[in-house]
């Protein structure tokens, strides 16, 4: 399951930038270039948040569209952010670092690897839990098992080696 939907990128970007930016003849935006994108973009979020969280996510709870609906697991809203500002970047062909997209892909980057080094969580605005830490059982106080053996190799053991 990807991040974001071609529908997430429409609504962010707008279908003419999509269009232009997937179909030579300028006649409708190409969801298969698109959804190829959003998993590269999916690949590189999985890359740097998989060190903090077990994959695949569990998702934030969203409440249904009706009353008396069961609420659903969506993604984190800023993932959906980040999945789409980083597909936008990959669907360019070149891109000038003064230009918003490359600064975006560029902050993308930056806030997942904040992300990976603790400093910012995902955080699910509607409850929930975006998923499960990588170190969860070690930090809920489980026990973790290691063994050792004693050292083989000793002096009085290779005293007589030439």
């Amino acid at each position: 399951m990807s991040y974001a939907t071609v529908a997430d990128m429409v609504s962010r970007f707008g279908e003419t930038e999509l269009i232009q930016l997937t179909d030579p003849d300028n006649v409708a935006v190409n969801a298969a270039l698109v959804e190829v994108k959003l998993g590269d973009a999916k690949a590189v979020i999985d890359g740097w948040i998989g060190r903090v969280y077990r994959l695949p996510l569990r998702g934030c709870i969203e409440p249904s569209a009706t009353p008396d609906g069961p609420s659903v697991l969506a993604m984190p809203p800023q993932l959906v952010r980040l999945a789409c500002d980083i597909a936008r970047f990959y669907l360019f062909s070149e891109v000038a670092p003064e230009n918003v997209v490359y600064l975006r892909h560029k902050a993308a980057l930056k806030e997942l690897e904040a992300i990976a080094d603790g400093s910012a969580v995902l955080a699910c605005p509607l409850g929930g839990s975006a998923g499960d830490l990588v170190g969860a059982d070690a930090q809920e106080g489980l026990e973790v098992y290691f063994s050792y053996s004693p050292r083989q190799i000793t002096d009085d053991s290779t005293r007589d080696f030439k």
